[in-house]
Parts: C-alpha cells; sequence; structure tokens
C-alpha cells in the first residue's frame, strides 16, 4: 500500500511556528508500516509540504494538535473521507470532532494498532490505542521517511512516556497516562549512536523520572561521548547533587525547566507541587553546573494578575535565567482547567488556531483577557529586548545574545502578524 502521513503546519500566529521539531508520532507509524513492507512518506508542512492537488495514496494519516486542529481538517477535506485516519493529541481528545472529517480516529497511542487499521483488519471508527507497555519493541523512527528532511541542529528523541504529576492544564496524562514508562538505556544508547553528529533534544515530560535509571543512562553517554543535549525536568532533579552533577559531566548544555509560576498561589492552583524557594534553589544548583536554563512560566491563573506578570519579568532578570517561555494559560479540551473555565462560561473562543499558549482565549479573574495579552507580549520584548542582547554579545556570552536577538524577532512577528485580533489592540473583553 501507498501510504502517507502528514504534519498540518502551525499558524503563523503561532510564535513558535518558526521553531519547529517533527512530532515523533508519525515518524514512528511510517517507520512500523515500512518495516511491514508498505511505502510510506510523511510530508511535514514546516518542512516540506505536499502538493495535495497531485498527492495519491492508499491511506493518509494525519497527526493534529490542538493548534493544527484546523488545518489538519482543511487538509483531510482534500481527500476522500474514506482514505483518511486522523490521530494525534487533539484528535485524541475530540475524537468524535475529528470523526467528521475521516473514515476513522486513533485516541491515543497508535502504534500497537496502526497496522492492523492501514492493513482493513480494524474497522471501528473510534479505535482505542493501547498504552505501549514494553517501549523497547518499537523500532528506531526512521526521519529520513519525512520529505525533505535534513538532519536539524538538535534532534528529538524519546526515552519514555507518562507523568504522575496531573498539573492542571496539562493534557499530557489524558493521552499517556499517569504512570512512567521507560525505554531501556541500551536501546537508547544505540539510537542516538545510529543518529551521528547530532544534537539531542529529549522530549520526554521529566529526563530524571527516574533517577537511578538516568544515571545509567548518562554514564552510558559519558562512554559514548554523547555531547550537546538537552532536555526537560522538574526543580526537583536540583535537589540530588550527584545526579545533577553526572548531567553536567555528560555534556548537558540545556534545561528546560517548569517553573510555572512566581506567584505560591498559582502553583498550588496549578498543583504543581513545588514552591519559590525550591525554583530559586533550583536556577543556584544549575548554574554552579554551568547548566543553561530556559524557565516555563504559565500566566493567567485565577491568582494571578497584572503585576505577576511583571514580577515574573523581573524574577527571570534577577535571578539570570537565560531564556524564558511565558505561555498564557490555555484551556486545551480534556483538562482541568478546561472543565473548570468551560463550566463557569469563561471560554470565548474555540478557534483552535489560537490555542497555541500564546493567545487569550477565555476571561481572567484578576484582570481582563486584554490586559492579560498585551502584558505578556510587552514582558517578552523586554526580556528579549534588543539593548539586553547586545549588552550580551558585548560580553562575549554569544549562545544568550543570539537566542535573544531571536526571541526579539519572533515576538515582533507575531505582534506583526496578530494587528488583526482588534479586540486585542484596541478593546477587548
Amino acid at each position: 500500500m501507498k501510504i502517507v502521513f502528514i504534519e498540518p503546519a502551525q499558524t503563523e500566529a503561532n510564535v513558535y511556528s518558526k521553531l519547529h521539531m517533527p512530532l515523533l508520532g508519525p515518524v514512528y507509524l511510517g517507520t512500523i508500516l515500512k518495516n511491514r513492507g508498505h511505502e510510506v512518506r510523511i510530508y511535514n508542512e514546516s518542512i516540506s509540504p505536499a502538493d495535495y492537488s497531485r498527492l495519491k495514496a492508499d491511506l493518509i494519516g494525519i497527526s493534529i494538535l490542538t493548534a493544527t486542529a484546523r488545518r489538519g481538517y482543511e487538509i483531510a477535506r482534500k481527500f476522500p473521507k474514506d482514505k483518511v485516519i486522523i490521530g494525534g493529541v487533539h484528535a485524541s481528545l475530540l475524537p468524535e470532532e475529528a470523526l467528521q472529517y475521516c473514515r476513522q480516529v486513533v485516541v491515543g497511542e497508535a502504534e500497537a494498532v496502526i497496522a492492523d487499521i492501514a492493513e482493513g483488519r480494524l474497522k471501528d471508527e473510534i479505535v482505542q490505542g493501547p498504552a505501549i507497555e514494553d517501549l523497547n519493541s518499537l523500532p528506531h523512527p526512521d526521519f529520513s521517511l519525512i520529505q525533505g528532511y535534513r538532519a536539524p541542529l538538535i534532534a528529538p528523541i524519546s526515552t519514555s512516556r507518562g507523568c504522575p504529576f496531573d498539573c492542571s492544564f496539562c493534557s499530557v496524562t489524558k493521552i499517556f497516562g499517569r504512570k512512567y514508562r521507560f525505554r531501556s538505556e541500551s536501546d537508547v544508547m544505540q539510537e542516538m549512536l545510529s543518529r551521528k553528529r547530532q544534537r539531542f533534544f529529549f522530549c520526554d515530560d521529566n529526563f530524571t523520572a527516574d533517577p537511578e535509571r538516568a544515571a545509567r543512562l548518562l554514564n552510558l553517554m559519558i562512554n559514548n561521548r554523547i555531547k550537546q543535549w538537552s532536555c526537560q525536568v522538574r526543580c526537583d532533579v536540583a535537589k540530588d547533587d550527584s545526579l545533577l552533577d553526572l548531567m553536567a559531566r555528560a555534556g548537558c548544555s540545556a534545561l528546560c525547566v517548569g517553573f510555572e509560576s512566581v506567584n505560591l498561589k498559582t502553583l498550588k492552583a496549578y498543583q504543581k507541587r513545588q514552591t519559590i524557594d525550591d525554583i530559586i534553589s533550583a536556577i543556584r544548583s544549575f548554574r554552579k553546573k554551568r547548566i543553561k536554563i530556559h524557565g516555563m512560566f504559565v500566566l493567567g491563573s485565577d491568582a494571578d494578575n497584572e503585576n505577576t506578570i511583571w514580577d515574573t519579568l523581573r524574577f527571570s532578570l534577577k535571578q539570570k535565567i537565560d531564556t524564558i517561555q511565558m505561555m498564557i494559560l490555555t484551556p486545551f479540551p480534556g483538562t482541568k482547567v478546561h472543565a473548570e473555565l468551560n463550566e463557569q462560561n469563561r471560554i470565548f473562543s474555540h478557534d483552535w488556531d489560537l490555542y497555541d499558549g500564546q493567545h487569550v482565549v477565555f476571561k481572567p479573574k484578576l484582570l481582563t483577557a486584554r490586559q492579560l495579552q498585551v502584558n505578556v507580549v510587552r514582558a517578552y520584548l523586554k526580556f528579549y529586548s534588543l539593548p539586553r542582547s547586545f549588552l550580551l554579545l558585548i560580553k562575549l556570552h554569544f549562545r544568550n545574545a543570539m537566542f535573544r536577538f531571536m526571541g526579539h524577532r519572533i515576538v515582533r512577528l507575531w505582534i506583526e502578524r496578530n494587528r488583526n485580533m482588534h479586540w486585542l489592540f484596541q478593546t477587548g473583553p
């Protein structure tokens, strides 16, 4: 069979549309079917979009996030409905919506059912994909299936699935569950060695979830001279100095850390299980190991006001966080936040294009939607200002200077591309 998987592009309104990293899901599925003898191609619209008017295939698979759902549905309409299947996070959260545009929707993890779907043995309209208990059973993803793909500066790699923390704004547990599942260290290492001369980003939700297992993998990375990688962690990793030291020795260049807020009431509302002192202590520990910090914050809880946004900026500058990401609280379908805001009739937009963490789609409690949106953008511009960028350049902090210049340009582009949001720049909810 000729099978095509498509990852829709994010809207140009999305501040992260230019910092794209391929989703691993379509690559895993494509690799499984290729290994079964099918002719497989993957089109990632941010890399090399297809000419859909000429695209011929027996099966079209489309993987959608909430922010790419509308584009995914547009693509689906270009093909006969009986040839299209849709999966991904958004389809898993709203399968009935996705089913309007395809013959089948896959909810959850699709690797165990994709062959049965493609080869016609499984015909249910909504298919529940079981959690893959043995992640070592998955093939190493073949990125060459992505049309026009070139080995990037930073390549994604996954070593685990699941998260037990269940933060109120996060949809991860709705897809991958609250139980950690891990690949073996040897299997991960084999994949890394097969993708030589690449810098890796571990896209696990918490790379150090199992400290002993992480230590074994880090020792393998040291022995095999794997350097220059980054990952996502929680603040609590800083409490294990030996593990943090091992990460530094293994060549960890940057950590993406979910600080979430500098407002203690917000941290409690998010069910984050950490304090401001935990955050400060973690930052100091990372700095001692000379590991760069990408601080991730979520703004707009019922405990946040206009001052919270500027407190976050001042905190980030005082603590000398290298780069920051100030996400606006987004009520993704299936999350606790969505249930609460929907029940209170506070969600004023279901335009999925805006569900990217950079647009306000609900009425905040202690400030207006316009105040939240405008102040986050202004705080971004302060952090990624040209004077600060030039100062870093003068001090020979080339990496941080490069990212500050990049951040400034992205925010400016975001403002320009959102000028049509009249409620934002004139009057609003």
